[in-house]
């Protein structure tokens, strides 16, 4: 009877154990899908009244949104790379061979400048009116610069055009990365990332043609063509829902001074870069009022903006995050390099190897394509995997490697180094399109409007590295070669051409004894040399900070809130 009453206990016991647990396992579930939620990516919201999810395309108004994306970055460009490509012809059409170089700076220099204050602007009047804004802008330069009938107005146009491109580089990315989820995200920034590489590759050759066989001005007038096709299809198809606020609020949202404060010092600063490279007097009292104006607007900017302004153009937990200000270094310095080491290989091809512009832009394919091959597969990988980290570890370590590898290009053609070396580049940068750029969002802050300001962030640093390190290039360049010139003029047989002439006129070197020819071509390969030694140590910064990027990965779409 013990036994039995025993056992009666003991399978009580047990009972009220299992209800115990199971209550438990109840009590956890609800617990348990809060977690879930609770670790499901989310994106923040525009900051104008909008959510996430209006901005969201799918099926064919996606595809057409993103090919109206493409063609508008495209035309912007196919224009720095066309008038790349004709600007001593300009020069020569003008007789003003000393403001040569102003006509990419004037382009280059409010190209990024402006591009953060695009990005705060859009989320006050909307991504749509305000590229439309942009589009006319860089429309009304082009046709300045077309009918200009002095080197002046040109670079005006040009300085117009700067403004305009500026937007539009800026807000099609914005707008590309809010029309898709983040899972999605990769491959359409690899693909926005082409166009340039394309516009690389193609632009000289256009240029060279019509340079050679119709006018400079047409290069101008191709943008007016273009755009009465883009504009119209932009409009017709990207048609997002608008602000909700009222133009008064919109524009107490603007600050003002923060906005002048940086473009004025940003605008200062590139300036001075680009007149101390253009006179070759870093010590003229011009070059030192841009620079120390600039340096003092730049200081009160930064006091101002991260601690007094209420709608600050950069805020404070953006750039002060750590893995966003880590992608924002990467992307500057990375993207810098591919685009300076474009800028010289067209050097490389046209002035030491001879090639004319129609030439080059061949010459230039292998870079194209490779990029476009790698930066898509890397794309699909990181959308597959979910690894971001891992490409951009391959692209730090393999980029010092191929800019190393640009040295050993010599004055004689040598197609196995020209096509292999470009490819390891192309390769190295490809892989690390997307990277940084994902790590950043996926960083981003929670608050409205946040997603849309770290991409402006990262366009900025990708537009002022571009700007910065291509007048460093320049100055490292002309300053160079002017001494290596300057020791060889008696060696040079039957030359009349003085070294100031050279340097303005690359043409001339056509012209040119074999003797002459070779022994300038040499001193120019050196100079070239020189900029890729810049371009060398860009890349090991750039893998330093490439150590320290985060392990995250990318989320699924079963982990993305919608």
């Amino acid at each position: 009877m013990r036994n039995i009453n025993q056992h009666v206990l003991k399978s009580k016991e047990s009972c009220a154990i299992s209800q115990n647990e199971f209550s438990k396992e109840i009590a956890e579930i609800p617990a348990l899908e809060v977690e879930a939620l609770q670790e499901k990516f989310k994106e923040s919201d525009a900051g104008d009244g909008t959510k996430r999810k209006d901005h969201i395309l799918t099926g064919t108004k996606f595809y057409l949104c993103v090919l109206s994306l493409i063609l508008c970055l495209f035309l912007i460009a196919l224009d720095q790379m066309i008038t790349a490509a004709v600007l001593t012809v300009i020069s020569n059409y003008f007789n003003e061979f000393d403001k040569l170089t102003w006509i990419t700076s004037a382009y280059m220099i409010p190209m990024g400048c402006c591009a953060q204050v695009w990005g705060r602007l859009s989320i006050n009047f909307g991504r749509k009116w305000t590229l439309v804004t942009g589009i006319i802008f860089f429309e009304i330069g082009s046709l300045i610069s077309g009918v200009a009938n002095s080197m002046n107005m040109l670079i005006c146009g040009r300085a117009i055009q700067g403004i305009g491109g500026s937007c539009i580089q800026t807000v099609v990315t914005i707008i590309s990365t809010e029309i898709t989820t983040i899972d999605k995200r990769p491959i359409i920034i690899a693909v926005m990332g082409l166009t340039f590489v394309f516009a690389s590759a193609f632009g000289p050759i256009i240029g060279g043609i019509f340079g050679t066989y119709l006018s400079w001005r047409w290069c101008f007038y191709l943008n007016l063509c273009c755009s009465a096709i883009i504009f119209p299809f932009f409009i017709l198809t990207y048609k997002p829902k608008m602000p909700t606020t009222t133009i008064k609020e919109k524009l107490k949202t603007v600050d003002v001074l923060d906005n002048f404060l940086l473009m004025s010092s940003c605008v200062l600063l590139l300036l001075g870069l680009s007149l101390g490279q253009t006179s070759n007097d870093w010590g003229s009292v011009s070059v030192i009022i841009c620079f120390v104006l600039g340096g003092v607007l730049f200081i009160i900017f930064l006091i101002w903006n991260f601690k007094y302004s209420k709608y600050p153009v950069i805020p404070g937990n953006i750039f002060f995050n750590k893995q966003i200000f880590i992608s924002f270094m990467i992307i500057m310095l990375s993207y810098s390099c591919i685009m300076v080491c474009i800028q010289f290989l067209s050097v490389y091809f046209e002035n030491v190897i001879n090639h004319n512009a129609f030439h080059t832009g061949l010459s230039l394919i292998p870079l194209a394509v490779t990029i476009s091959l790698t930066s898509i597969i890397s794309g699909i990988l990181m959308k597959v995997c979910s690894l971001i980290k891992i490409y951009s570890l391959i692209s730090g370590f393999s980029l010092p490697i191929a800019v190393g590898l640009l040295m050993l290009l010599g004055i004689k053609e040598n197609l196995g180094y020209t096509i292999g070396f470009q490819i390891l580049l192309a390769a190295s940068n490809g892989l690390n399109f997307q990277g940084p750029f994902m790590i950043a969002m996926l960083y981003a802050p929670k608050d409205p409007g946040s997603t849309i300001l770290t991409t402006a962030l990262i366009n900025f640093g990708r537009s002022i590295g571009t700007a910065v390190f291509s007048n460093i290039g320049e100055e490292i360049y002309t300053s160079t070669l002017q001494n290596y010139l300057a020791k060889i003029t008696g060696s040079l047989q039957g030359t009349a051409y003085s070294v100031q002439a050279i340097l303005l006129r690359s043409d001339l070197i056509s012209k040119m004894n074999k003797h002459d020819h070779d022994l300038i071509a040499e001193q120019m390969l050196k100079s070239i040399h020189n900029v890729f030694w810049m371009v060398f140590a860009i890349s090991i910064i750039s893998l330093i900070f490439t150590f320290f990027m985060s392990n995250r990965k990318l989320p699924k779409k079963s982990e993305i809130e919608t």
